[in-house]
């Protein structure tokens, strides 16, 4: 039984929203380096990008605030992350497509908007079963013109029990600065409680970075590597040669 359907909880979202999405570690950095890939790999003309999984569009703003004039696709399966997405960003440049990418032919919702210039994700796609994560890759390879790059800023699991510990530590300092920024008095007791046995635990299906790199590197994706990583924190992809 999938476990993230959650994520079309009203509720659940303006949590995470509201006490998770500005803490996560390093984030500036990951989406600063993600623009430099962009920039880098690709020809530097991004006139239309797809972002999967879209959540509140923060990736997406990113994107349109260094290249004004693309077309941003977002699609996800959470209309309430959607509305927040269209809060963010409007209606301008930006189309919005509810819908779910784990059946295979979810492609199809997409209508003319391919091929893209560029393909981003956030901490979207560890939820599908590591069969449909390379299902979905093998998809974006297919919706890319050639020359376009994908970029996945992903939750990727650790290789030991001790490193898992460390990147959990990481993540609950992360949140108790974040939330004592904002005005919150909760310990960093209470703050941990509520980390490891948040809701949306059970959705994630992680795996190793360096297996999903070999799977874009099976698809054909060229100069695939892992550009920055922080614990269970991993920013890789791929260029679809030109």
């Amino acid at each position: 039984m999938r476990k993230d359907v959650m994520w079309q909880d009203k509720d659940l979202v303006a949590s995470y929203l509201s006490g998770v999405r500005g803490a996560i570690p390093l984030a500036t950095e990951q989406i600063d380096m993600m623009l430099r890939l962009i920039a880098g790999l690709g020809d530097g003309t991004v006139e239309r990008f797809l972002d999967l999984g879209c959540g509140d569009g923060v990736l997406a703003q990113a994107v349109l605030t260094r290249y004004p004039d693309a077309h941003a696709v977002l699609y996800d399966f959470s209309q309430p992350m959607l509305d927040a997405a269209q809060e963010k960003l409007g209606k301008e440049h930006v189309t919005l497509i509810q819908g779910d990418y784990a059946p295979a032919d979810w492609t199809a919702a997409l209508g003319d908007k391919a091929p893209f210039d560029a393909i981003v994700s956030g901490f979207s796609i560890h939820h599908q079963p590591d069969d449909v994560k390379q299902r979905i890759y093998r998809d974006l390879y297919e919706l890319l013109r050639p020359g376009g790059v994908f970029l996945n800023l992903e939750h990727v699991s650790s290789p030991s029990p001790q490193v898992e510990h460390m990147y959990d530590e990481l993540f609950i300092d992360a949140l108790v600065a974040y939330r004592h920024s904002v005005g919150s008095d909760e310990t960093r007791d209470e703050i941990a409680k509520t980390y490891y046995y948040r809701p949306d635990k059970s959705a994630n299906i992680l795996a190793p970075v360096e297996l999903q790199c070999d799977w874009l590197r099976e698809i054909g994706y060229a100069h695939v590597d892992c550009y920055f990583k922080v614990f269970e924190l991993a920013l890789f992809g791929g260029v679809k040669p030109a």
